[in-house]
């Protein structure tokens, strides 16, 4: 049996397999908007520096700025305070030199991993003369690590926002200082407000959104944009982190995470939940209301490749009577999806646009019968699974495809205009899953059709009937999609209506002497000017095809059949 890809090498489909499989329902909760995303600095790795930068920084810093010339120097002590937190050796001692750039120093590497555990306590120490946080805001340089402007999100920023957006992810927890979330939201909004961050206790009483972001240790971007009001929030140094839980100042913010922890189950991403303050918070939210395992779905799951032992202390302390010798590996098991937030998060957002869809297939109306529903979605999937398929490794520019590609769908689909790039984010629905049944905007849409176009098109893809192309999304004149089979390749436009369909020809979509199929979901309206579908035997030439899925539902009995008679009118 071949071994299971390692977090670090998993694909966005093999992450797929473990959300269909055994955290389906995890996958189906987050659907559902039950889970709370607790982030950590694991998100920003690669865009933000962590903690093996950040040390030498700070070591440096202290070193540039000492006095030789005074004996007490107050950047001297502070260096050497710094460095027996490392815990050196006499050997380690004699070879430090302070006139060399810490970078060239024979054991900085053994320093900085003995330090990178103990950060806390080096962003304690203090310098005379100086605020106490001043080697976190001048030495780690807040401004330009964190509040960075030229900094852009990377996957997991991205699909977090696209999460939101789509309803699954409206509480979100982090401990990190950077912007990228909000950032990646905005990008993908064109700056519409959609996400509340909350630092203080006064953010709690902004107006309502699709998400709110707790910043529970701070938020660089607003230190820097009103220090007088957030810079004080910055949690770094290890007085902080033990006195967060009792500070006054974070009583009412506490209590929302409280509320957070205590009603929706925990999903944790690049957070190690090493710092104190986490583990005793955790533990205090077990007392308020216990979390029950085995459940009905896990209550705490974590993102990585293995259970850490600061998270094997979480697990301990949230199941304290469960989590005995005889159950820990099994709840351990149950707690980790062995994929790492950057493949997890886009598997997600896949499922999560999957599971719409397939509800959506259910409020279909006709003669197709369940079996056929059933069949329909059994499409979709592999059309997500198709989806999945086409990361070929450069994950950046894979989600940023899926996000240009999906929007400009979505928009000709709504409204026949392909939009202005770059293009934001067009959400299936804002709505979780489990709302879809009882939107009643849902079934005047078109989007319940766009469901059954999407089965059809998979299970072409699942039969071998046809492929699917990619098309350029900055050509007017290309559609959403080529459907090639071993005779042609046809581009295909969706439709919600009449009223979209002449816009997609206004706007140069569509030409009606063209070879295509025009998809729509409602009724098909009187046949487009022009259109040379009644004369293809004359000319050899196909012309546009108008098809309407509704029409087609409203005769066919079975999938072989509804799949038949779009094949016929499509022509294809």
């Amino acid at each position: 049996m071949a071994l299971a890809p390692s977090a670090s090498k998993i694909s966005i489909r093999q992450t797929l397999d473990i959300l269909d499989g055994p955290f389906r329902p995890v996958a189906v909760g987050v659907a559902e908007d039950r889970y709370a995303f607790w982030l950590g600095s694991g998100i920003s790795f690669g865009k933000v520096d962590g903690l093996k930068k950040i040390i030498p920084r700070v070591l440096e810093f202290l070193r540039q700025k000492i006095d030789r010339t005074n004996a007490n120097c107050a950047f001297a002590g502070a260096l050497t305070r710094a460095l027996n937190l490392a815990g050196l050796s006499d050997d380690e001692r004699t070879r430090v030199d302070t006139e060399v750039a810490f970078a060239a120093w024979p054991d900085q590497a053994a320093i900085v991993g003995r330090l990178t555990n103990n950060y806390a306590r080096l962003l304690e120490i203090t310098v005379a003369g100086q605020p106490e946080d001043y080697l976190l805001w001048e030495g780690v340089g807040v401004a330009a690590t964190f509040a960075n402007p030229a900094i852009e999100p990377d996957v997991e920023h991205l699909c977090m926002a696209m999460l939101v957006l789509e309803g699954a992810a409206s509480d979100i927890a982090t401990a990190n200082w950077d912007g990228l979330v909000e950032k990646a939201i905005d990008e993908l909004t064109g700056g519409v407000p959609k996400l509340i961050v909350c630092v203080r206790a006064e953010d709690l009483r902004q107006a309502k959104l699709a998400g709110q972001l707790v910043k529970f240790h701070g938020c660089a971007i607003l230190a820097v944009s009103d220090e007088p009001h957030y810079r004080p929030f910055l949690v770094a140094r290890f007085s902080q982190i033990n006195r967060w839980a009792a500070a006054p100042e974070n009583k009412a913010v506490i209590g929302r995470l409280m509320d957070i922890a205590v009603s929706k189950p925990t999903l944790m991403m690049g957070l190690s939940a090493q710092d104190s303050n986490i583990q005793a918070f955790f533990a205090t939210a077990e007392a308020t209301m216990q979390w029950p395992w085995p459940g009905d779905r896990p209550s705490f799951v974590f993102s990585g490749d293995q259970v850490g032992h600061d998270q094997e202390a979480l697990l301990r302390n949230v199941y304290p009577q469960a989590y005995t010798a005889a159950a820990r590996d099994q709840i351990n098991q149950q707690s980790l999806i062995k994929s790492y937030a950057n493949p997890l998060l886009m598997a997600l957002l896949l499922s999560v646009i999957c599971d719409k869809l397939n509800n959506m297939v259910d409020l279909t109306e006709g003669p197709l019968g369940q079996d056929g529903k059933d069949a329909i979605k059994q499409g979709i999937v592999a059309l997500r699974n198709h989806v999945a398929n086409l990361d070929s490794g450069d994950r950046i520019e894979f989600v940023k495809s899926f996000i240009d590609q999906t929007s400009r769908i979505m928009t000709m689909f709504r409204d026949g205009s392909a939009g202005s790039i770059p293009r934001r984010y067009n959400p299936l629905t804002n709505t979780p899953l489990h709302q879809i049944v009882g939107d009643q905007n849902i079934p005047s849409s078109g989007l319940t059709e766009v469901a059954v176009v999407a089965g059809l098109l998979g299970l072409g893809i699942e039969s071998g009937q046809w492929t699917l192309e990619g098309i350029d999304p900055s050509n007017p004149s290309d559609g959403v999609v080529r459907v090639s089979t071993a005779a042609a390749s046809t581009k295909m436009v969706l439709a919600a209506h009449g009223r979209a369909a002449i816009r997609l020809q206004q706007n140069g979509h569509i030409a009606d002497d063209e070879d295509a199929v025009l998809v729509y979901s409602a009724e098909r309206p009187p046949m487009m000017t022009r259109s040379p579908r009644g004369s293809p035997g004359r000319t050899g030439h196909l012309g546009l095809r108008e098809v309407s899925i509704y029409d087609l539902l409203q005769v066919a009995t079975s999938v072989d059949d509804l799949l038949q008679h779009f094949r016929e009118e499509a022509a294809i």
